[in-house]
């Protein structure tokens, strides 16, 4: 069980971190800013969470990209930077993912068994996440209220399918003989 310092540092930590990933969508560093946060995750397994707990987190990253992804393809987000005809969602974004799949397992893990309250908190929190980006100008939800209708119904699917992923996870390593 984490610590309250440790709790509060990781989720300062994100908030920090979803800054950086927005400062480089602009500047046009997403490739450096993906490259740190693995470095920085990387980092967090080692000294937070235990190497057994890499997969997990990497399967949570990589479910949120998927959904962001999704939207990505059917054009209900796009992102400043791509260029177009870019296939996949920008490094940032992936950037972005990696640095919350940190948080399931730490500041978020009090939601894990919470499966309504993190679907209603993500359909909540996520749309305003991506509106903040969007004023921010690094995201772009081109088809009102579509877009956002997405981001609701993907962030209400996606919060409560990582947060159970990390729980899954969680109780077969304590099974481990």
């Amino acid at each position: 069980m984490a610590s309250n310092k440790l709790i509060i540092f990781n989720f300062v930590s994100f908030q920090l971190l979803w800054w950086l990933c927005v400062y480089a969508a602009k500047t046009g560093l997403g490739g450096a800013v993906l490259c740190m946060v693995a470095l920085l995750t990387l980092l967090h397994v080692q000294w937070v969470e235990g190497w057994q707990q890499g997969l997990p987190l990497l399967i949570t990253a990589l479910t949120g990209c998927i959904f962001d992804q999704i939207g990505y393809m059917f054009g209900w987000v796009a992102f400043a930077d791509q260029s177009t005809g870019a296939v996949y969602i920008p490094y940032w974004m992936m950037a972005l993912w990696l640095a919350f799949a940190t948080t399931l397992n730490v500041s978020m893990r009090w939601l894990q068994h919470r499966h309504l309250l993190a679907a209603v908190l993500g359909a909540i929190f996520g749309p305003l996440a991506y509106l903040g980006a969007q004023q921010l100008g690094v995201v772009r939800l081109p088809l009102w209220p579509q877009s956002l209708i997405w981001v609701a119904i993907a962030w209400a699917i996606a919060m409560p399918l990582l947060l159970w992923i990390r729980s899954r996870f969680n109780q077969a390593l304590l099974m481990r003989p």
